[in-house]
């Protein structure tokens, strides 16, 4: 069934979902676990590929929805503090353009508290490399946050 209507299913499934393939899989699983086999198993197959397309988008809209309203609430990184022209925000997005292990270097030993053998374990790489990652995003973190504040001067 798979080779004679696995393309026209998957063009079917296109017209609800991104991941139409994804669709024709569970639709496929559901009618492996059938105890009987559809009157018309063709016409049960687009049923439920359409089903599992709309119930896809359903869920990627619930995501997509509750994702942003958690964004919205929650709680910045940091606190302005009033006597730096840099705020919370700018200092965020430079956060955010750090790689992802010097991010995690450096949010596991500012905020985390970590020492550098425990981040060392966590990112299964040597002490000595963890502390010269985190010295050198440092640097370069402190080299950008002086062009930010220049500029906002």
């Amino acid at each position: 069934m798979y080779e004679e209507y696995g393309a026209a299913l998957v063009l079917y499934a296109r017209q609800w979902c991104v991941h139409p393939d994804d669709a024709l899989q569970d639709a496929l699983i559901d009618l492996a676990q059938l105890a009987l086999e559809p009157r018309d198993p063709v016409a049960w197959l687009f049923k439920t590929v359409r089903r599992k397309a709309i119930n896809q988008v359903r869920s990627e809209n619930r995501r997509s929805k509750y994702q942003q309203l958690a964004a919205e609430q929650r709680e910045p990184w940091f606190t302005r503090d009033p006597a730096s022209s840099m705020g919370s925000n700018e200092i965020e997005s430079l956060l955010a353009e750090l790689d992802t292990l010097d991010r995690e270097i450096v949010v596991a030993r500012i905020w985390g508290e970590l020492s550098f053998e425990q981040i060392a374990e966590l990112v299964d790489r040597s002490m000595s490399f963890v502390y010269r990652r985190y010295q050198q995003t440092l640097r370069d973190l402190e080299k950008k946050i002086d062009t930010q504040v220049r500029k906002l001067s």
